[in-house]
């Protein structure tokens, strides 16, 4: 059972390996005609706009949070200075 702690970097390799493998198999792929394209372009415009809404919203969380953990840390009497 101690040894199972092994499995944990070898699984993540394992599907490193297995994403790079599908990574290259859809670039290999026909990209489609014209009208594929375009759409296919603004999917990830579309996409790109997400992730950009959902990064800032993540970051003001976790300024927030971290503030919020600080200010506790700095207020528990249980934890002693390093």
């Amino acid at each position: 059972m101690e040894n199972l702690i092994y499995l944990v970097p070898v699984m993540g390799v394992i599907g490193l390996i297995y994403t790079w493998i599908k990574f290259i198999w859809v670039g290999k792929q026909d990209p489609g005609n014209d009208r594929m394209q375009e759409i296919s372009r603004y999917i990830a415009e579309g996409a790109m706009a997400f992730l950009r809404a959902e990064w800032k919203i993540l970051g003001y969380f976790v300024v927030l949070v971290g503030m919020l953990l600080a200010v506790m840390a700095s207020t528990n009497p249980h934890v002693t200075g390093a």
